[in-house]
């Protein structure tokens, strides 16, 4: 059997038996590959689970097709899949029917997401959130926007189609920590603690004496704990497992129209310049860190 990969987990999360992959150094005793979930140092076809948990709303959605194609590569036959992610039919139901029982849960399970714009701040919170992951910047290069965290949601629909279109099958809407995986039955929770689901807030943090803060001056986290297993936010997440099936080694976008730059910005000759340039001084600035 193939190894375990838990793709873009905390730094602080740790498992026996399993293999983690992030941009970010763990910072606990576990066996981290730092990279990418779109090239996965790893040979075809040596793993024999992938979970990925609240990570690919972070991702634009072309790019998770070649995601999907890099996960099937590393998959063996019959290897499961398993996502999480925030359910976009949760928040537009919740949205449309004015269910303020949901936002008010949804507050206390997040408790830095926007609340000043009402339901609708709400909901487009979880549809594009400020964060770390994508650099926004002007059509002209010139000035920097902000950051971004989330820039797309799914519902099952769409994860079925994509996942079937990407080698998979048998794919499924599970309950929160209900797997054909018997690790995935565990909910993520502290190390060390009974293994149930918590909210992992500042209220829980500072009932158990836990340290979780940022430090601005030094750019880092300041935590005195690790986590372990795996599912959690059970009011808003999709969790979707599936099998591999076929190989599939390339992606297959249906809609030319709306993929990448299909009405392109890389066609302005200015605009390639400046991102070429950008792109040297940024592997200098790396190289030289």
């Amino acid at each position: 059997m193939g190894q375990k990969l838990n793709v873009g987990p905390s730094p602080i999360w740790k498992k026996d038996g399993w293999v983690t992959i992030d941009h970010k150094p763990s910072r606990v005793d576990q066996k981290t590959i730092l990279g990418d979930a779109n090239n996965i140092p790893l040979d075809d076809k040596s793993c024999s689970a992938i979970f990925c948990s609240h990570v690919i709303e972070h991702i634009p959605t072309y790019k998770f097709e070649h995601i999907l194609v890099e996960f099937n590569r590393v998959l063996e036959k019959d290897g499961i899949v398993r996502f999480l992610t925030p359910n976009l039919r949760l928040f537009a139901k919740a949205y449309v029917e004015n269910d303020d029982t949901f936002f008010d849960k949804l507050r206390v399970e997040h408790e830095y997401v926007r609340n000043d714009l009402g339901r609708g701040g709400y909901f487009m919170n979880f549809l594009s959130s400020p964060g770390q992951d994508t650099a926004l910047f002007n059509r002209s290069l010139t000035e920097f926007i902000g950051g971004l965290a989330h820039v797309y949601l799914y519902d099952f629909e769409m994860m079925k189609i994509l996942l079937e279109r990407y080698g998979f099958s048998q794919v499924q809407e599970k309950k929160f920590c209900e797997s054909d995986l018997h690790d995935f039955e565990e909910p993520l929770h502290v190390d060390g603690m009974e293994s149930e689901w918590n909210l992992l807030n500042s209220e829980f943090y500072k009932k158990h004496n836990l340290v979780h803060s940022y430090d601005k001056k030094e750019g880092t986290y300041e935590t005195n704990f690790s986590i372990t297993g795996f599912d959690r936010d059970p009011l808003i997440s999709l969790i979707v497992e599936a099998k591999k099936t076929k190989d599939v080694n390339e992606v297959n976008i249906q809609d030319k129209r709306n993929y990448e730059y299909s009405t392109s910005l890389l066609d302005d000759k200015k605009f390639k310049l400046k991102c070429d340039i950008l792109n040297s001084v940024s592997n200098i600035v790396d190289n030289s860190i």
